[in-house]
């Protein structure tokens, strides 16, 4: 099984989880079966949003750790069979390790709705106001 997690570099600090993957400078690709990590710049994932939940699903992504994710984007993963999760705390290898143990919580429209200004469409809030 294989998850994915939006990151961001910190210079100095190092690599943390972003707040959603429209911020996210790389992606995290880590394989729980050879607990491996790869690392992919953003701009490599699909341009078009509405296939990426199944492009992830076709090299073998089940799962998405995130803070937050705006309600469309949302949609789209579960629609494409992927299990989104919400991040616990800014730690790559502490999300990573809550979710093998089983300890994180899916992010789901009533959760997402909560934590984030967003409504149902990407166009339904201000980039002033959005924080996912």
């Amino acid at each position: 099984m294989k998850i994915i997690l939006p990151v961001t570099e910190n210079g100095t600090s190092g690599r943390f989880i972003a707040r959603g993957f429209h911020n996210a400078e790389l992606a995290c690709i880590y394989n729980c079966n050879n607990q491996t990590s790869e690392w992919l710049p953003t701009k490599s994932n699909s341009q078009n949003a509405g296939n990426l939940g199944a492009e992830l699903k076709r090299i073998g992504i089940e799962a998405v750790i995130s803070y937050q994710m705006p309600l469309m984007a949302l949609g789209f993963f579960t629609d494409s069979g992927l299990t989104v999760y919400k991040a616990e705390s800014a730690s790559i290898e502490e999300n990573i390790r809550m979710f093998t143990e089983n300890r994180l919580e899916p992010l789901t429209n009533a959760t997402s709705k909560s934590g984030s200004a967003c409504t149902s469409s990407c166009n339904s809030c201000s980039s002033t106001s959005c924080q996912s």
